[in-house]
């Protein structure tokens, strides 16, 4: 069993890429298992054979505990701590080859705070990876694609764990934007030049910190364009699964 944890920002189509990708990997014959790890989920467009929101949702907790929204959902998250087990032996239960679990849309909430790893660790012992979500077209912009980078950077040395970054939602960008993404990504100063060209002098000198933080970590970042309306790019996606996973062979033999 390999599991592959969706993380991005809001609104970056985490769970979108959770249905389309389960459903696609099951085309190719993979005994792949769906998992929502959102217990603020209101509609999941894949079939959760194994869901958080079972034993805990926002709307319960706001309810017991007098909570705003927010604070639902920060609660909620932390009280997954409590069900880790229960998780761990439902997802054993399948058997499955390869788990995609779709983590909190707020991906703070799960990135950064202690919780995100204690369910990373505790969930299994086998064999686990990132797929991060560079939302496209929010990607558009020099500077946000920078910032995606730290962001990636910081998830990656938190969990430490093999990270995939893919390019989300890139059928809505045009093929000239998307061919000036995948030369940024492929020369550093190509990227540098677009900021000193876009943005102001204080994101510039914020940019080049981001950047050389980046370059210190050893990080590189080449995402995949992917498109979760068209399979777009899922091809090379399940490429690096592979080779991530099982050194570049089928899940499931």
């Amino acid at each position: 069993m390999n599991l592959a944890f969706i993380i991005g920002t809001a609104g970056s189509g985490k769970t979108e890429l959770t249905a389309s990708l389960t459903r696609w990997l099951e085309l190719q014959g993979e005994d792949v298992l769906a998992v929502n790890l959102d217990p603020g989920a209101i509609i999941v467009p894949y079939p959760a054979n194994v869901d958080v929101r079972d034993y805990i949702t926002v709307e319960e907790v706001m309810e017991r505990y007098g909570l705003g929204p927010n604070g639902g959902l920060v609660y909620a998250c932390d009280m997954m701590i409590e069900i880790i087990d229960k998780l761990a032996r439902e997802i054993e239960s399948f058997d499955p080859d390869l788990v995609i679990l779709d983590t909190p849309g707020q991906m703070e909430l799960f990135a950064f705070r202690d919780i995100g790893v204690k369910i990373a660790e505790g969930l299994s012992d086998e064999p686990k990876g990132i797929i991060y979500l560079f939302d496209a077209t929010y990607c558009r912009n020099p500077l946000n694609y920078v910032m995606n980078m730290f962001i990636a950077s910081a998830i990656a040395n938190r969990f430490l764990l093999p990270l995939i970054p893919i390019l989300s939602k890139a059928d809505l960008l045009s093929e000239g934007e998307l061919e000036e993404i995948q030369r940024w990504s492929e020369d550093p100063a190509l990227l540098q030049e677009a900021v000193g060209r876009e943005v102001s002098e204080m994101d510039r000198v914020i940019s080049q910190d981001m950047m050389e933080i980046i370059n210190r970590l050893g990080m590189e970042f080449s995402p995949i364009p992917v498109s979760s309306k068209t399979y777009m790019g899922f091809t090379e996606l399940y490429a690096e699964l592979s080779r991530i996973f099982v050194e570049g062979e089928r899940f499931t033999q």
